[in-house]
């Protein structure tokens, strides 16, 4: 049987077997040779971690992993000269962010066609991470990784220090709500000290999306007329004011050191970033966070936060190596194991979410079983509705949060320069 027969032959095996989150379909040890995959830290550091697993069901293939920073566009610019110039990469990661700008380029491989068989594979993936995947044609241009179902992770041992609740449940029933969030909030602020939330856009970010609202509705038109843009920003207002917000900006070392030094009590992020407390942010905090619900907007506490994709290129030279890799990564049980105990990546492949490994009580969580929170999220949340112009929108509204937050400008200020920002771009 031709290599790319036995390829579509595993394909349909995995469909079959995909009923149970350990059932494997049989690699095909003969592939060989080397490819290049592009992505950025810290997933470098995870398929590199990987790479031992993957080389035991597929010995013959050599897998070189290039991590390119995702600040200042350079990852993104890294992919697009890779599609556009035909060399540097077989495999590429692709950020939902960006996936609405980069899916619909002809250099992608066309994985729903033969050899590869995607489109029998779709069924088991998380249904709004199938959505991105496949275009309107029938192409589907990448396949989904993880997801980001998010929650409020949260100090447990400084709530119970200021005489708040540290139970999950118990705080999910006392922060019903953004405005528990702020009123009961106030009792964790310590001024100049210790702050709830890192920044404002944690909050206008999981509001948007428990109300179901993203920057563009599916025609294209910017919804930032949505009342829940002003709500956000009021709220960012009523929580800047109580001193609930740090003075730190998102992702930078004084804020990723704030954790550390527990000046931090909240973040509200996607599931994801359990990893980043767990190996970067406050390693040795174990036993001191937990994870609950977020507070709800209009009665909706799930939302989804991050999320990544794999696609092969056209130009690749070994697209049946790459496919094999891609295939593996986002479908593997051993695979998606790795991932989700060592960088807490939460599996878009649905046939996972029996699994043991993913229900089992987490040490840094005092044993919180965590998915307790995350599985209902991934269930109801409402996806994002992608469009090209996703990363401008962010930027500018995120100048207005911190306009708003920092008390430069009022909410409607603010939310007219976003506004006039994005439809100069348009």
């Amino acid at each position: 049987m031709a290599k790319g027969l036995r390829i579509l032959a595993a394909a349909a095996l995995a469909v079959l077997a995909s009923t149970s989150a350990y059932a494997q379909e049989a690699p095909d040890r003969t592939i060989s040779g080397s490819i290049s995959v592009l992505t950025w830290p810290n997933n470098d550091r995870t398929f590199q971690a990987l790479l031992p697993a993957f080389n035991a069901a597929y010995p013959n293939i050599k897998v070189n992993v290039q991590g390119i920073p995702q600040a200042n566009n350079a990852y993104l610019n890294a992919v697009q000269r890779a599609l556009l110039s035909g060399n540097g990469a077989d495999v590429a990661c692709v950020e939902i962010g960006m996936m609405a700008l980069l899916r619909d380029k002809d250099q992608w491989v066309d994985l729903a066609e033969a050899p590869y068989g995607a489109k029998e594979l779709m069924a088991n993936f998380a249904p709004f991470t199938a959505a991105n995947s496949t275009l309107p044609d029938g192409r589907i241009t990448t396949l989904p990784k993880h997801t980001g179902p998010g929650g409020m992770f949260y100090r447990q041992d400084i709530f119970a220090e200021v005489g708040l609740p540290s139970d999950p449940k118990a705080v999910a029933d006392l922060f019903s709500d953004w405005d528990a969030f702020i009123r009961e909030g106030k009792k964790l602020v310590v001024p100049n000290q210790r702050w709830v939330i890192g920044n404002g856009e944690e909050i206008v970010r999981a509001m948007m999306a428990q109300a179901g609202v993203s920057y563009f509705s599916a025609d294209g038109k910017l919804q930032l007329d949505h009342p829940v843009f002003k709500a956000g920003l009021e709220k960012v207002k009523e929580a800047s004011e109580a001193g609930l917000i740090s003075p730190f900006s998102a992702w930078s070392p004084e804020w990723q050191g704030a954790f550390q030094r527990g000046q931090l009590t909240t973040a509200l992020y996607g599931n994801w970033f359990g990893g980043l407390l767990k190996r970067a942010y406050a390693t040795d905090q174990a036993g001191k966070w937990s994870v609950t619900s977020a507070p709800a907007f209009e009665g909706k506490r799930a939302f989804n936060s991050g999320g990544d994709y794999l696609g092969v290129l056209k130009s690749s030279q070994n697209k049946e190596a790459a496919w094999a890799f891609v295939r593996w990564l986002v479908t593997d049980n051993e695979s998606l194991k790795q991932q989700f105990s060592g960088d807490d990546l939460y599996p878009a492949w649905t046939p996972a979410s029996k699994a043991d490994w993913l229900n089992a009580p987490d040490a840094y969580y005092g044993g919180e079983n965590v998915n307790a929170v995350f599985a209902p999220v991934q269930a109801e949340m409402t996806p994002f509705t992608l469009n090209p112009l996703d990363s401008v929108a962010y930027t500018a509204m995120g100048t207005a949060i911190n306009n708003v937050a920092r008390n430069v400008m009022s909410v409607d200020e603010a939310l007219a320069g976003a506004k006039a920002e994005i439809e100069a771009r348009m």
